[in-house]
């Protein structure tokens, strides 16, 4: 989790210990008494590989309630994988009487609807009431932090495959304040934040959300726990945090039959929204027939080069976009404020026009 950037070996395989903590989740300081835990939280840790051969028992005799066991991720090259000890350690934690959760590192190398559903489909012993959980942060091969958009299609994806369930994102304190999650917090997906304090096992109070979401469900308070000889991270759990979720509907409170605007508008990045939006317009206008689900594909595209042909597109139609594609894509953003070159490079200016297009109420 945040702090412990593991190399790509030790996700998939188990062959190094966890790194240096991460600055994003700490407050410098020196160590302070320990603050008291809010009433009636629980606490719980959170494990992956580097906690391999963990024993649950003493994690229970500790008084630890709950483990939320590390499940795969779609952060390395190699795109989705299953963490290689997630269901030995769900059984443990089982056998010992924990409550159980589940969680996905999210990451560049696949969508957050492809990301669900390998999640979904590899859920070791999973029981209504377990907590699924998508841990937001940026480590190994991934560049990106998955915003609103895109963490509310993950579960949103989630919902359509296990149903109504007990949804927590995980970020730290720095990232969870650099965006709006209006979309996830509407979506009724409930907050796991890290914030370390000093970072010396205890807790350090309540953490500070910056206005930035609701309220937190889980505050993962320190990475310097200590069960059995492993170096493991600590959670308190709220009231409420483990009661499961029926979603609410995370578009736009005032057209809750409509799409919400894309973000890509301001932040030049294409996600869900995007391709929603982008998928809506062809469907009413270019014949495209698949879903509206934000995960273009191969009749997503076919369906854009029909379009593009008013702006220069000569190719064919095979669904498989190209510079020439693109290109044409850059001729229709000129006449929605992009000035760049036609170059069939699509960048971070080219992808605002397309979205200012796409953003139009029509295609709500």
């Amino acid at each position: 989790m945040a702090g412990k950037k593991i190399s790509r070996r030790a996700f998939l395989y188990g062959t190094a210990a966890a790194g240096t903590a991460a600055a994003a989740a700490m407050i410098p300081g020196a160590s302070a008494q320990a603050a008291p835990l809010p009433p009636g939280a629980v606490t719980g840790v959170d494990v992956a590989t580097p906690q391999a051969g963990i024993d649950f028992a003493q994690v229970r005799g500790q008084g630890h309630g709950f483990a939320v066991v590390k499940a795969g991720g779609s952060q390395l090259t190699e795109g989705n994988y299953t963490s290689p000890y997630y269901a030995r350690q769900v059984g443990g934690a089982r056998a010992a009487g924990l409550r159980v959760g589940h969680y996905w590192l999210s990451g560049d190398y696949s969508t957050p609807a492809r990301a669900a559903d390998y999640f979904a489909d590899h859920l070791h012993d999973y029981r209504p009431g377990d907590v699924l959980a998508l841990d937001d942060e940026v480590l190994d091969d991934s560049t990106r932090l998955w915003r609103d958009d895109d963490v509310t299609a993950f579960f949103t994806r989630v919902h359509e495959r296990v149903g109504d369930h007990v949804p927590w994102v995980y970020m730290n304190a720095s990232d969870l304040r650099s965006g709006t999650w209006n979309r996830t917090g509407a979506f009724g997906v409930k907050l796991w934040i890290a914030s370390w304090g000093a970072n010396d096992g205890t807790y350090p109070g309540a953490p500070d959300l910056g206005g930035a979401y609701p309220a937190w469900s889980a505050h993962q308070y320190t990475s310097n726990g200590s069960v059995g000889g492993y170096r493991v991270d600590l959670n308190a759990a709220v009231a409420g945090a483990f009661d499961v979720v029926t979603p609410g509907d995370p578009g736009d409170p005032g057209d809750p039959g409509g799409l919400p605007k894309t973000a890509t508008e301001r932040d030049g990045v294409p996600g869900p929204v995007f391709w929603q939006r982008g998928q809506n317009w062809l469907s009413m206008e270019w014949g495209y027939t698949g879903p509206v689900d934000g995960d273009p594909g191969v009749n997503t595209y076919a369906a854009l080069q029909r379009a593009m042909k008013g702006y220069g597109y000569t190719g064919p139609v095979d669904g498989v976009p190209g510079p020439n594609t693109w290109a044409a894509v850059q001729r229709l953003g000129g006449q929605w404020g992009y000035t760049g070159p036609v170059d069939g490079e699509m960048g971070p200016n080219s992808w605002r026009a397309f979205a200012r297009f796409l953003n139009q109420d029509v295609y709500d």
